[in-house]
C-alpha cells in the first residue's frame, strides 16, 4: 500500500502517465467491487484527495448516486484480463457533484504483487464533452431527448433524441428566451419558475410538465427532468435535462379520468334515483322522481311516463315533452305496434339513436315522429316481479344520441328499480323491500383487483320489518397504486339510513380518489355531513394500503380493526376521532403499521361484535381468535366464519359487514 507515497514510488511508474488524473487501486476481497487506494497522480490528489491522504477506498470519492455503477466498473475491470471498461461516474466534491467519464483496467504487477486496477478520469477539453455517446444512447433508448444549457453562453443545445415540435431537434441551439417563446403561453411562467429555482440552487432537480404547439398549432404535452452540474473539475455549470413526449400518456390519463367521472356520474344517478324510488310512498312521488330526474341524468330533454291500466296507457309528462306526443300515446292499447308498447310488453328497453333509425325500424308508426321534433328516444319499461305489464317511460333527446354500453346497462337497472317501486307501492311494502335493494345495490358489485393483496367482503341486512340499516364497505383502487379499504355504519335502521349510507359512501369514494390520506377523507366527509345538516351520524374505519405493505389507518367512532400476524392476532386499539357528522373541525389521527406477507386485517361493523349480551371487547376477542385460526386458509372462508355469528350471541338483530384483507407473499394468486 502506498496511499501516502509520492507519485515516483508507485509500482509500474514507467507505465503510467506523468499528467492527467489517475489512481491505482488494490481490489478487496469483500465486499464485491471494493478497492483500496494505492497511489494517485498529482492532479487526482489535488482535486480529489487531501494534502495528507489517509488510507481510503475508491468508493469514498464517488457520489452516492454512482456507488452501484462504480462498483460494477471495478468488478468488470478486475475480471477483464486487461480490457478497458468505461462508465460516466459522479464524484463527490466540495463545490458539488462532478460528472466525468471514467475508465478502469486490470494491471498485472509482474511479480511485484497481486493484480491492481488502473482508474483514469477523463476531463472536459476545450469546451467540448468527451465520450457523450454512451450517455446519449442510454437516454435515447429510454425515449428521452437529451439537452444541455450553458449558463455563461446562454445557449440551449439539443444533443440527441427525438425531434420535438417547432423544429427543435439534435444539433439545434438557441437562447433560453427563444425556447420559452415556444412553450404554451399558459405554461411559460411555471416552466420559467422551475428553471430559475434550479439555477438559484433552491432545488436539486426539476420535474415539470408543459405544452408546446407544433407547426399546425396542435398542442403536445412534454415532460422535462433537469439538474444543475459541472462537467470536469474546472468546467462551468450546465443545466442538463431530458424531455419526453408524454401526450399519449396524458391523453390516456384524461380518458381514465373521464371514464372515472362517467362512472361516478352513473353511481350518483343510481344512488339518487334509487333513493328517490325508495322514498316514494305514492304514485305521485314515483312519477315526480321519474319525470324530474331521469332525463337530465342521461342528457335528455324530456321524460314521458305511462302506466298500464285495463290494457291501455295512461300518460303523464314533464317539461321538454311535446303535448302532441303525449296525446298520441295516451289511451294507446298495449298491443299497438309502437316502440313504447313493445318495450312494456317485452320488458326490454329500446334505444333509437336517430329519426332515420326510427323510420327504418317502425315504418308503420310514423305518427310518433309527426308529434315531436325530438331526434332520439329511449323506451324504458317498468319491470316488476309479476307477469302483468306495469308501464314504461320515454326519454327524448334534441339531437341524435347513442347510449354507451354502460348507460344501456344503467337503463335496465332503472327499469328494474322503478318497476319494483311501483309494484310495491301498490302492495304497501315498497319502503321495506326497496330499502334493502338500494342497500345492496349501493355496495360494490365486485371488488377491484388489488396489487399485492387479497380482499374479501361480506354484508348481511337485518331484515326485520323496517329494520334496515346503513352498514357499508368499499374498496377503491386509486391512481397512485394504493388502495383505500373503508367500512362504516350510518346511525339508524330505516329507509333514510339506507339512502344516506349511499350518499356518504359516494362522497368518501370521490374524496379518496382526489386526496386519499385517511385523515383528510374523514375530515372532508365530516364537513360535508354537517354542511348538509344530515339528521344522522356515521362511524367509519378507513385503511389506506400501499403496494409496499404499509397501512395507514384512521377511525371515526368505529370499532377498531384486528391485525393477525405470524405471532398471533390482536386488536389495534389506536386513538380515533368522533363519529362523522357530530362536531365541526374534528380531527382523526392517522396511525401507520407495516404488513408482512401473510398478515391479515379484519374490519367489521358493530352489529357483529357488540350487543346487549356481548361487550365489544369480548366480540373483538372472538374476531381475533377466528382470524388467527384462519389466517393462512382461504380468505373467503375467514369472511364467512366471521359473518356466521348467531344473533343470539349479541342479543339483537342488526345488519353487519366484514372486510378482510391479506397481504400476498408472492406465492398466492
Amino acid at each position: 500500500m502506498c496511499a501516502d507515497t509520492t507519485f515516483q514510488a508507485c509500482p509500474l511508474q514507467e507505465a503510467l502517465p506523468l499528467d492527467g488524473m489517475w489512481m491505482m487501486l488494490e481490489p478487496a476481497t469483500t465486499p464485491a467491487g471494493a478497492a483500496d487506494l494505492m497511489c494517485a497522480s498529482p492532479r487526482a490528489r489535488k482535486v480529489l484527495l487531501d494534502e495528507v491522504t489517509p488510507h481510503r477506498t475508491f468508493s469514498d470519492l464517488v457520489a452516492p448516486s454512482s456507488a452501484s455503477i462504480s462498483r460494477q466498473l471495478l468488478l468488470d475491470a478486475i475480471r477483464g484480463e486487461g480490457r478497458t471498461y468505461r462508465q460516466p461516474v459522479e464524484y463527490a466534491h466540495p463545490h458539488g457533484t462532478v460528472i466525468c467519464m471514467t475508465s478502469a483496467r486490470r494491471l498485472d504487477m509482474r511479480g511485484a504483487g497481486p493484480p491492481a486496477l488502473l482508474v483514469e478520469i477523463e476531463e472536459e477539453e476545450q469546451g467540448e464533452w468527451l465520450h457523450w455517446e454512451a450517455l446519449r444512447s442510454m437516454t435515447v433508448l429510454a425515449d428521452h431527448s437529451l439537452w444541455v444549457y450553458d449558463e455563461e453562453a446562454d445557449r440551449f443545445s439539443w444533443l440527441d433524441g427525438e425531434r420535438l415540435y417547432n423544429g427543435m431537434g439534435p444539433g439545434d441551439r438557441m437562447p433560453l428566451a427563444e425556447l420559452f417563446d415556444r412553450v404554451h403561453a399558459e405554461d411559460v411562467a411555471r416552466v420559467r419558475d422551475a428553471f430559475w429555482a434550479l439555477r438559484r440552487g433552491e432545488t436539486q432537480q426539476v420535474d415539470v410538465d408543459f405544452r408546446m404547439p407544433d407547426e399546425q398549432g396542435r398542442l403536445h404535452w412534454l415532460r422535462t427532468l433537469a439538474r444543475l452540474v459541472r462537467f470536469g473539475f474546472d468546467g462551468g455549470r450546465r443545466v442538463v435535462g431530458t424531455t419526453t413526449n408524454t401526450t399519449a400518456a396524458v391523453e390516456r390519463h384524461q380518458t381514465l379520468v373521464k371514464a372515472h367521472a362517467d362512472a361516478q356520474r352513473r353511481v350518483d344517478l343510481v344512488q339518487q334515483l334509487a333513493a328517490a324510488f325508495v322514498g316514494a310512498a305514492t304514485e305521485d312521488e314515483l312519477t315526480a322522481a321519474i319525470l324530474n330526474r331521469v332525463a337530465p341524468a342521461f342528457g335528455g330533454t324530456g321524460t314521458l311516463l305511462a302506466f298500464v291500466e285495463e290494457g291501455r296507457l295512461r300518460v303523464t309528462f314533464g317539461d321538454g315533452i311535446d303535448p302532441a306526443l303525449a296525446r298520441s300515446l295516451h289511451g294507446l292499447p298495449l298491443d299497438a305496434p309502437k316502440p313504447l308498447t313493445e318495450a312494456i310488453r317485452t320488458g326490454r328497453p329500446l334505444f333509437i339513436a336517430t329519426r332515420d333509425d326510427y323510420r327504418r325500424s317502425w315504418p308503420q308508426a310514423h305518427s310518433l315522429l309527426d308529434a315531436t321534433s325530438a331526434s332520439s328516444f329511449i323506451m324504458i319499461p317498468l319491470r316488476g316481479q309479476g307477469a302483468a305489464p306495469l308501464g314504461g317511460w320515454v326519454v327524448t333527446f334534441d339531437r341524435p344520441h347513442d347510449l354507451s354500453p354502460q348507460e344501456r346497462t344503467l337503463v335496465g337497472v332503472m327499469a328494474d328499480v322503478a318497476g319494483q317501486a311501483w309494484e310495491r307501492i301498490r302492495l304497501q311494502s315498497a319502503r321495506t323491500e326497496l330499502a334493502a335493494t338500494v342497500q345492496r345495490n349501493l355496495l360494490p358489485a365486485t371488488l377491484p383487483t388489488v396489487t399485492g393483496y387479497e380482499v374479501e367482503a361480506r354484508y348481511s341486512p337485518a331484515h326485520q320489518g323496517l329494520d334496515v340499516g346503513g352498514d357499508w364497505y368499499d374498496v377503491i383502487a386509486l391512481p397512485d397504486g394504493s388502495t383505500a379499504c373503508i367500512i362504516g355504519d350510518v346511525q339508524g335502521h330505516n329507509v333514510q339510513a339506507a339512502a344516506l349510507m349511499g350518499q356518504i359512501r359516494t362522497a368518501m369514494h370521490a374524496y379518496a380518489w382526489q386526496e386519499p390520506a385517511p385523515d383528510r377523507v374523514l375530515a372532508r366527509t365530516n364537513d360535508l355531513m354537517l354542511q348538509m345538516r344530515l339528521p344522522v351520524f356515521a362511524t367509519c374505519l378507513y385503511v389506506l394500503l400501499t403496494p409496499e405493505g404499509e397501512a395507514l389507518t384512521a377511525r371515526a367512532g368505529h370499532v377498531p380493526l384486528v391485525h393477525a400476524a405470524q405471532d398471533g392476532a390482536r386488536v389495534r386499539e389506536c386513538p380515533g376521532g368522533l363519529p362523522l357528522g357530530v362536531l365541526a373541525r374534528s380531527e382523526f389521527p392517522v396511525h401507520a403499521m407495516e404488513l408482512a406477507p401473510g398478515d391479515v386485517l379484519a374490519l367489521v361493523t358493530d352489529g357483529l361484535v357488540e350487543g346487549p349480551r356481548l361487550p365489544v371487547d369480548d366480540g373483538l376477542a372472538d374476531v381475533c381468535a377466528a382470524t388467527d385460526r384462519h389466517r393462512e386458509g382461504p380468505l373467503g372462508k375467514l369472511a364467512d366464519v366471521l359473518m356466521a355469528q348467531d344473533d343470539s350471541l349479541t342479543g339483537h338483530v342488526d345488519d353487519r359487514a366484514v372486510l378482510v384483507v391479506r397481504r400476498q407473499d408472492g406465492q398466492r394468486g
